[in-house]
């Protein structure tokens, strides 16, 4: 008699754990504050506008400077540059981070680029590794990384107009 007890609290067992699952496991949507993300967004359209003032800009720049290859050869401004969700993930999951600053930069190819550094809480940037392979963990003591243990930012996005979305309202 025991065991026919024993499969409908088995099978609660697994329907409970499967409740859980879905509910932390949902379709890979990341919690936000609805509240905190309005502060940075703005209607769709406003965005064609700004990027569409911004390659107006680019041009007129270009045909105000008497070189016209100075840009493309020392200062080589992108379209846009994209990110995977991971070095997101990874940045914002640094201890204490409150959310990413993403200054301008240029790099060795003369392009100008993004790099993303955590910030805490009032917004000082947070220095450390990213994504560096932890290789001991004792309690009480800093985690330890592989060599090198360099600082770390994000960066290296898929420039456009190399790799530009086809068909995008943003880059017509």
């Amino acid at each position: 008699m025991k065991r026919t007890s024993f499969l409908p609290w088995f099978l609660v067992l697994i329907l409970l754990i499967l409740l859980i699952y879905a509910w932390f496991f949902r379709r890979g949507e990341i919690p936000y504050n609805r509240e905190a993300a309005k502060e940075h967004v703005i209607p769709f359209s406003k965005a064609i506008d700004y990027t569409k003032a911004y390659r107006e800009a680019r041009v007129e720049l270009q045909r105000q400077i008497q070189d016209t290859g100075y840009l493309d050869r020392n200062f080589n401004l992108p379209a846009a540059e994209m990110f995977n969700r991971d070095i997101f993930a990874a940045l914002l999951n640094r201890d204490g981070a409150a959310g990413i600053r993403i200054y301008l930069g240029l790099n060795d190819k003369k392009e100008v680029c993004y790099v993303m550094v955590p910030v805490d809480g009032k917004g000082n940037d947070i220095r450390g590794r990213i994504v560096g392979e932890q290789v001991a963990s004792i309690p009480g003591i800093s985690s330890a990384y592989a060599l090198p243990s360099e600082d770390e930012a994000g960066e290296k996005g898929h420039r456009c107009p190399y790799t530009c979305p086809v068909g995008s309202d943003l880059y017509p």
